[in-house]
């Protein structure tokens, strides 16, 4: 009877360890639900790091902001069991600053802050400040822009 007690007590307090677990904070909540293996690794590293530096009011990353997130995205700042995954297909925003480079290629800021530099070279695309833009997903991690007239190039996501 005494082990069968000591058993039950022992399970009793691994269940409550695993409930108190599964608690986590607002910021990681939000990786758990970000589908893409790379977006949501770099979304948990940014997560942690603002845990860590004990930054509580700082917003969670969402899946808008990560969304075309790379190492390169994040270098430049300090950063259930079946969990549905999220993933955006595309996201949209307006055009506030436009560079097009000696190679041609555009160098696009939108309204959310993202900083996305054209990968084709072969393309000319006809975008200006202020026009609303489309960036969608692609194959094999790429994504793209199209213009006005239905031409589209490849884009990569630099800030």
């Amino acid at each position: 009877m005494i082990g069968n007690l000591a058993g039950a007590l022992a399970g009793a307090l691994m269940l409550s360890t695993l409930a108190a677990a599964a608690e986590l904070p607002p910021q990681l909540e939000t990786c758990a639900a970000l589908r893409r293996d790379t977006e949501r690794l770099l979304c948990y590293d940014k997560a942690v790091a603002q845990i860590k530096s004990g930054a509580e009011g700082a917003p969670a990353p969402s899946a808008e902001n990560m969304f075309g997130a790379n190492n390169d995205v994040l270098s430049d700042k300090s950063h259930e069991t079946d969990v549905k995954r999220e993933e955006l297909r595309q996201i949209s925003g307006t055009v506030t600053s436009l560079h097009r480079g000696d190679d041609g290629m555009i160098r696009l800021v939108l309204d959310n802050g993202q900083v996305w530099r054209q990968q084709d070279a072969d393309v000319r695309l006809m975008v200006a400040e202020g026009d609303n833009v489309t960036i969608v997903r692609a194959a094999m991690g790429t994504f793209r822009i199209t213009d006005k007239s239905g031409r589209f190039a490849r884009f990569k996501r630099v800030r």
